[in-house]
């Protein structure tokens, strides 16, 4: 029997009715240790799912200001191209902003790991407004690699949105997200060398990176 077989339970959020796949075990990220698996498959995948979440992080930019990119992380595409929809579509009637439209960048990883833009991606970051897309920020580390990064090439980070995440900033700005600790109470990261479950000598169940998780 699949892990997510045997394991799987699910989190509903009660304001927007969106729901969540979690495993509970031992899984190992590049970071962390972590007692849930989130399974960002659907949210991120499946059409109606991706649209929906797409619309509810939304919420927090249309009134506020135009946006000019959303920068994915963690194959966040699905989701980032329709938030951008959302946002563009939003911008109709802003004055001068009316007519704006909205790109979409994902960053490249080179041998080191450190997220790089080629040179023809440059100029949709560069004193442009920029929201970072994540699936997930437990640590903030990916967050914060995003922060980093779209600060380098000289972007201006309006904002900081998640599917889940277990923070409320990273280095000064805001996290928005669709699900919280209020949905997943029990949720729980540890540094590698405070782990409880290796202090006591529990297996690690798989392997987990933003892609997805393999079983050990």
């Amino acid at each position: 029997m699949a892990l997510k077989d045997a394991r799987m339970i699910y989190t509903r959020n009660k304001n927007t009715n969106l729901q969540l796949r979690v495993i509970p075990g031992h899984f190992v990220t590049n970071h962390s240790h972590i007692n849930y698996y989130v399974d960002m498959t659907e949210p991120r995948m499946i059409y109606r799912k991706a649209r929906k979440v797409a619309e509810v992080l939304s919420r927090k930019y249309k009134n506020i200001l135009p946006v000019d990119t959303i920068f994915c992380m963690d194959n966040m595409e699905v989701v980032g191209t329709m938030l951008a929809e959302c946002l563009a579509d939003a911008h109709l009637g802003m004055g001068s902003h009316s007519k704006k439209d909205v790109a979409v960048v994902t960053p490249e990883v080179d041998n080191t790991g450190r997220l790089i833009l080629r040179d023809n991606l440059k100029p949709l970051v560069t004193d442009r407004d920029c929201v970072i897309l994540v699936a997930s920020a437990s640590t903030g580390y990916t967050v914060h690699k995003g922060l980093e990064t779209v600060k380098f090439y000289g972007g201006v980070v309006r904002g900081v949105s998640a599917i889940f995440s277990k923070i409320h900033h990273q280095d000064g700005v805001d996290v928005d997200s669709v699900f919280t600790l209020e949905d997943l109470p029990d949720y729980r990261s540890y540094d590698y060398t405070n782990c409880p479950y290796c202090k006591k000598g529990e297996p690690i169940d798989a392997m987990a990176n933003g892609h997805g998780y393999s079983v050990l």
